[in-house]
């Protein structure tokens, strides 16, 4: 049997313990395609609970999504509204959501591996424009549901995680990108204090011709991030006007510019206290890196998958590109990027599971993201050489591939650039 290392002392791991944490293969069996415990190597994380879930959330993107993303995105659109509510009934729109707001927690309980699961599994749809449509609620919700009043978790978290309503993240600015302390968009209390006046903008909204609510970023006191506060604002109030943006990726997800033309909302609608704006919306951002992170890594294993598949079948110079040496070294180079970067994931969720905060867990988050983008980024780069033209087209076995190329940039980007992570890990190291 195993052994594992306590002290100086080796302590025997028992056979039946090790064999509960290796699971059946499942899955594709392209090599690299799938994490590692989906290809029967044994876990110390992943328990037989994750896999009863991973095998839910598969079947309903198998049936519901993978099926129609090319369409969908090359449309511009999805039909969201229909989604919400089939994904609600599969157990897999809101698995992250108490079940006392209607959330559907998967049996064995949510945790972060669930959480790495969830977006791993809508990421391998194939279109991000797609996926990202799931993953605004959980950006979006948890501002409500742990800083949230009563009024506000009854009348919009509950339609939001039954699937009968939207919400989005509104945050970034057209002048300020990831510079949140600066925001411009205020919100004024009206002479009766019963409204606030809100107005300004909110560029690169994902999801903003689709969604109900944003829950929205705005100054309500002086400079810098004591001043700021999130408002919930309804999309059809007076003053919502909502314009589509042409983007290079995501093209099913609408991103969006949002303005607010001096918009009344009700004071109910304040998330928290005022002045706690930034700090609440800081506590989801770690959840929305890990998003980020677990779909990169997927996307990477796309690429990987479709490349060594193309490759297998392509005869060049008397020989299938499978068997040129500089071929499998490029698959070689994309498999152990796929690997570190799956790692770190894991290796993050666990330390979340465990009870690291987010001073702990924001500068490795930030690294990470780093690091499953540019796995990302890297894949799509040698897929597209090993498929060659293909990989140009909008159509036939190089379309996946022309699509995950055209998403790295907002996967790069969005939640943090680069080198604002970079530099947010630095400093949050005390360099």
């Amino acid at each position: 049997c195993s052994r594992a290392s306590f002290g100086s002392q080796p302590v025997p791991v028992a056979a039946a313990t090790l064999s509960t944490m290796r699971h059946q293969q499942f899955g594709s069996e392209v090599p690299y395609a799938e994490p590692a415990w989906y290809r029967g190597v044994p876990t110390a994380f992943y328990e037989e609970k994750h896999a009863v879930f991973r095998n839910k959330v598969r079947a309903y993107v198998d049936q519901h999504l993978a099926p129609h993303a090319d369409a969908w995105d090359e449309a511009g659109l999805c039909p969201i509204q229909e989604l919400r509510h089939s994904a609600h009934a599969a157990g897999v729109l809101s698995p992250w959501a108490p079940s006392e707001l209607g959330g559907t927690p998967p049996e064995g309980g949510w945790d972060e591996f669930m959480f790495v699961i969830w977006a791993d599994e809508f990421g391998r749809c194939g279109a991000g424009g797609v996926a990202i449509l799931f993953f605004i609620t959980y950006m979006s919700l948890p501002h409500i549901l742990h800083f949230g009043s009563d009024h506000l978790k009854e009348t919009i978290a509950k339609p939001v995680i039954a699937g009968k309503a939207g919400i989005a993240i509104t945050l970034t600015e057209p002048q300020g990108g990831s510079d949140l302390a600066n925001i411009r968009t205020t919100a004024t209390k009206t002479a009766d204090g019963k409204h606030y006046v809100v107005a300004g903008s909110k560029k690169f909204i994902t999801g903003g011709q689709c969604v109900d609510w944003f829950s929205t970023l705005v100054r309500t006191g002086g400079p810098g991030v004591k001043g700021l506060s999130i408002i919930v604002i309804p999309a059809n109030a007076p003053g919502v006007k909502i314009t589509k943006l042409k983007a290079a990726g995501w093209w099913a997800g609408n991103t969006t510019l949002v303005s607010f033309e001096d918009v009344q909302v009700p004071v109910e609608n304040l998330v928290g206290m005022e002045g706690m704006g930034f700090a609440i919306m800081a506590t989801a951002m770690n959840g929305e890196r890990l998003i980020g992170c677990a779909a990169a890594v997927r996307a990477a294993r796309l690429c990987l998958e479709t490349a060594i598949s193309f490759a297998r079948e392509r005869v060049t110079f008397g020989k299938k590109l499978s068997e040129s040496q500089v071929i499998r070294h490029k698959f070689a180079q994309m498999a152990r990027r796929c690997e570190a970067a799956q790692a770190i994931v894991d290796n993050l969720a666990f330390s979340m599971k465990n009870g690291a905060g987010p001073a702990e867990i924001g500068g490795p988050m930030a690294l990470a993201k780093v690091e499953c983008t540019n796995a990302h980024e890297y894949c799509a780069r040698e897929a597209s050489q090993v498929l060659g033209g293909a990989s140009f087209l909008r159509q036939g076995k190089g379309q996946l591939v022309e699509r995950l190329a055209r998403e790295v940039r907002v996967n790069v980007v969005g939640g943090g650039s680069e080198e604002i992570m970079l530099d947010l890990a630095m400093r949050m190291s005390k360099i």
